[in-house]
């Protein structure tokens, strides 16, 4: 399992900083579905709140598209800068420009 190289910190939220202590972190592959296992292998993957953060609160970034995308470009630009990716690389290996 390749480490995140947006969060190093898993105690804490990425998408409310809340600690770890209000419900239980999940690890989030900011790439999911055919990107999953591209997201793992280059470390792109964050640590949100179960319920509130990650699948069910409104501005959880399975419910708001606006969170998603956002969390999308942070990943993207963090990847871009660790691997000196050019957003057309970034665009060959994910499919798709999120900045």
């Amino acid at each position: 399992m390749a480490k995140s190289i947006i969060q190093e910190d898993k105690t804490h939220c990425f998408i409310c900083g809340m600690n770890r202590n209000l419900e239980p972190l999940d690890e989030h592959h900011v790439f999911g579905a055919a990107n999953k296992k591209k997201s793992e292998k280059y470390g792109l993957k964050i640590y949100i709140h179960h319920h509130k953060c990650h699948i069910f609160g409104e501005n959880s970034v399975h419910k708001n598209a606006k969170v998603d995308r956002a969390v999308k470009k942070i990943a993207q630009k963090r990847a871009m800068e660790k691997y000196g990716w050019t957003v057309e690389q970034f665009r060959e290996i994910f499919g798709k420009n999120y900045i």
